[in-house]
């Protein structure tokens, strides 16, 4: 292969503007500009006024690009956590799952939105490109987006006959075997794509001592096929792809990061906790001889030895089935505009059964609480009344069923007047079911429940859920939209865009809250031993007062399928007017700087399922106000930009007690600033070596102040549920409130400082050329709360990364040698929070064990590819 066709394989974007070398000679040192459609038409990426980072095929293939968390690495801005698949951009993000909320960050495959961003991973053999565009995008993009978007552009259909396969083979039981192949059809201008994989891994990143190991290990399938019809004045173009998950212990809501720093609580009851603990035997406090599941020599959390070990008795299964995608793409031409079509439809079926974290970090399936001397159940004594039993196996289930398509309609001119224009209609429909249940199968006393109260209800419950909280809902979104750019001299543009969008939600929530421990003297384990009752305390749990967007009293339910739970309804609308205003200059060919603003938004949200109080949330606003430059010279890229974003309505979920539990209300932060400055580099300094950096610097903070006013906290001021008498390390207490400022903390996952760097080298011999490339990240700390404790941090981190590529003569087949985490470095995708542990250790009145979702560990491998 010639040097320069190398370079121009190897140099594909990483950057706001990057480029490539051109492919024209030998030696080539010019520089070829990559084509995006950050703007919805296609457009020299040095010639688009926004902030966007792009990753061609080509280069995530030589520098090992290969999955969500590599893309958000070489992205400045961008945050992921691959456990609860949720990306942030310049620190806007949904902070919960609940499809109810709107994610900051809208993900599109192939221009047709997502909720989900798994699958912006797929590889190079399937995705042609990867664009992800920094800001609010509340003009020409499907979906409203007030922090950003990711989209991903297939591969299509060629007109001539050809395929590839691949074969890669890993560490940890890891491989993954595709393929392609395309063509022409029997009918002129019809051709197809069919495209395979099937990625298993057998082996975890995390050793479980008493069950199989967790941790990424899964059986994904997968299977895409596409028609495209073209001729002088149509574009048709149909992709249908299905997708599954065989029982897997890994992606998303799989185990990724585990609690790390703490020991375990050894209490017999912990705050906010519905049942008892299990790992209370571990203080030594059960009667001695009834434990059962702890294996020999363990006396703490096996983490604080190894961070990647582990040990609870229900393992992680994770099934995904009735998962689907079907989009059409229609263009048609007509003289001077387009008139295109993209609609489609989605589904998921999401079980996730696993261990809940929170309360069952535990190896522990069985044991008995001593009886108080001189109480009811010592003194009845046996058989009538035995200590009690109990089985704290608990299982966490959760279920996603959504559906959603979408339809949009745009019109754009294609003449080469200096006015171009962009139009077109957006319509959105989604619908949801996703049921949580926290369950102790094992303890029959939770189906036979007793009223909390004489008089209240307590119907049985069979299913074994001490915590059941579900919603149905249907969420819309329509929207109209236009932009104009006026290019008014030969160096100036102006570009203006609105939209309007109307947003409405409305759904089912219910809920059942089920108490299986001590709920005071008379009523515990000591006293009543075998004889203590599960009590049904929904009808004091949940709220019973009107609020925004509630539109009925909780009812309990007393036939049907939600027979024992308590139900409410909630709907609400919200609507507003968006759009942008910037300027470009083009002083010369190689040159574009540019001004802009953006105003976004981001609909109201419900968080549902608790029946609590505060259930609905604001909608957030964001003014964008951004400066760039995109140099290039002969062998080097400079692109940069600043941005400063006026943040109002932050909507945040935040735990709060509530009787006997914690449950989560929804808050908004009244102001909020993200400020930063993004930098790409690329520098050729030699035929065959090319060098990129990004570097990206995020400084956000809250802005909303706190004050205490006759006795009372007012303003931003936040109880922490981890920590209620705001008494750890770095607490901002509010008077004697147990409330806490928050104003100059960083928003949730929102690191300060990122760092990507990428060197490769092309040596060309007669069979073929070898590729080296090497890649170091590095990733300042960030918070999962507003609150900035140590139990809420995600460290800084970085690693290394090295890929070999040998290219046979005529690009017919490569083999590719890797190593990620080269020197199996801790790193950390997203923080994860902290679980509260009520025995003090150390003094302080209270614990924390963090947790984090934890990138893997070292890995590495061998692929194979042919092209035919």
């Amino acid at each position: 292969m010639a040097s320069s066709a190398l370079l121009a394989a190897a140099l594909a974007t990483t950057t706001h503007a990057q480029t490539r070398p051109a492919a024209a000679a030998a030696g080539a040192n010019t520089i070829e500009e990559l084509v995006v459609t950050a703007e919805r038409r296609e457009q020299s990426l040095q010639d688009v006024p926004v902030a966007v980072t792009a990753f061609s095929a080509r280069q995530r293939a030589i520098e090992g690009i290969t999955t969500v968390q590599d893309i958000t690495n070489f992205t400045p801005g961008l945050t992921y956590s691959s456990q609860l698949d949720r990306p942030v951009i310049r620190g806007l993000a949904r902070n919960n799952n609940i499809y109810l909320s709107d994610s900051a960050v809208a993900v599109y495959y192939d221009d047709f939105f997502s909720n989900s961003t798994f699958l912006v991973g797929r590889d190079d053999m399937l995705i042609d490109q990867v664009e992800v565009l920094l800001g609010p995008q509340g003009t020409l993009y499907g979906r409203n987006a007030v922090g950003g978007l990711i989209n991903t552009l297939s591969k299509h259909p060629s007109e001539d006959f050809g395929g590839e396969v691949r074969a890669v083979v890993g560490n940890f039981g890891y491989t993954k075997f595709e393929g392609t192949v395309t063509g022409p059809t029997m009918i002129k201008g019809l051709n197809f794509r069919l495209s395979a994989y099937d990625l298993n891994q057998t082996q975890g990143y995390f050793r479980n001592l008493v069950g199989p190991s967790e941790g990424d290990v899964r059986h994904d399938p997968y299977f895409d096929a596409m028609l495209e019809y073209k001729n002088d004045k149509n574009e048709i173009w149909l992709d249908a792809y299905i997708l599954g998950f065989n029982k897997d212990r890994g992606g998303p809501g799989g185990l990724l990061g585990i609690p790390t720093g703490g020991h375990y609580d050894k209490s017999e009851t912990q705050p906010g906790q519905l049942v008892f603990n299990p790992n209370f035997p571990f203080g030594g406090g059960a009667v001695p001889g009834s434990v059962v599941g702890i294996p020999a020599g363990l006396t703490d959390n096996p983490a604080l030895q190894n961070i990647r070990t582990f040990a609870h008795a229900q393992p992680t299964n994770i099934v995904l089935n009735a998962t689907y995608t079907v989009t059409l793409h229609a263009t048609h031409h007509f003289d001077g505009f387009d008139v295109k079509y993209i609609g489609g439809y989605s589904q998921y079926h999401y079980d996730l059964h696993t261990a809940y974290f929170n309360n069952d970090n535990s190896p522990v399936t069985s044991y008995q609480i001593p009886l108080a001397p001189g109480g009811t159940c010592a003194t009845l004594g046996p058989p009538i009344c035995t200590p009690l039993t109990v089985h704290p196996r608990q299982i966490f289930e959760y279920e996603a069923h959504p559906n959603w398509s979408s339809h949009e309609l745009d019109f754009s001119s294609t003449n080469d007047s200096p006015i171009q224009w962009i139009g077109g209609f957006y319509r959105y429909d989604e619908f949801d079911n996703n049921p949580e249940r926290f369950q102790e199968p094992d303890q029959p006393q939770i189906g036979a429940p007793a009223p909390v109260a004489p008089g209240l209800p307590a119907p049985p419950n069979p299913s074994l859920d001490y915590l059941l909280l579900d919603y149905q809902d249907h969420i819309s979104s329509t929207a109209a939209f236009g932009q104009i750019d006026w290019k008014f001299t030969d160096q100036l543009k102006l570009t203006a865009g609105l939209r309007y969008t109307y947003d409405e939600k409305h759904g089912q929530e219910e809920a059942r809250y089920i108490a299986f421990q001590d709920l005071s003297a008379a009523v515990s384990a000591e006293n009543l031993g075998s004889f203590l009752p599960a009590v049904d305390i929904t009808p004091i749990q949940i709220s019973m007062t009107p609020g925004k967007g509630i539109c009925s009293t909780p009812n309990l339910q007393t036939t049907g399928k939600f027979a024992g739970d308590w139900v409410r309804c909630l709907k609400d609308h919200s609507s507003a007017f968006t759009g942008t205003l910037g300027l470009s200059w083009t002083p010369d060919k190689e040159t574009l700087i540019y001004g802009r603003y953006n105003r976004g938004y981001k609909a109201f949200g419900f968080n549902a399922g608790f029946i609590g109080a505060n259930v609905e949330a604001a909608p957030e606003y964001v003014d964008d106000f951004e400066a760039g430059i995109k140099k290039t010279w002969r062998r080097f890229t400079l692109d940069a930009d600043v941005f400063y974003y006026d943040y109002k309505n932050a909507q945040i979920p935040i735990g709060v007690p509530v009787g006997a539990v914690s449950v989560t209300e929804f808050i908004n932060i009244p102001k909020s600033i993200s400020r930063g400055f993004e930098l790409t580099a690329f520098w050729q300094p030699m035929d065959h070596l090319n060098l990129s950096l990004v570097y990206g610097f995020d400084d956000t903070r809250i802005d909303s102040g706190c004050s205490l006013v006759g006795g009372v906290a007012t303003g931003s001021c936040f109880v922490d549920i981890a920590d209620p008498g705001a008494t750890a390390v770095g607490a901002r207490p509010v008077g004697a409130t147990g409330a806490q400022a928050v104003s100059g903390n960083p928003l949730p996952q929102a690191p300060r400082n990122k760092v990507a760097f990428n060197a490769n080298y092309t040596f060309e011999f007669g069979p073929g050329n070898l590729i080296l490339s090497g890649s170091y990240i590095w990733k300042d700390k960030s918070y999962d709360s507003i609150f900035t404790r140590f139990y809420d941090e995600a460290p800084k981190w970085d690693q290394v990364d090295l890929r070999a590529t040998w290219q046979g003569d005529h690009d017919k087949y490569e083999l590719v040698a890797y190593v990620r985490n080269l020197f199996d470095t801790l790193g950390y995708d997203a923080a994860a929070g902290g679980y509260p542990i009520a025995s003090p250790v150390g003094g302080g009145g209270f614990t924390q064990a963090p947790a984090y979702d934890l990138t893997p560990p070292r890995t590495y491998g061998f692929e194979v590819h042919y092209k035919f």
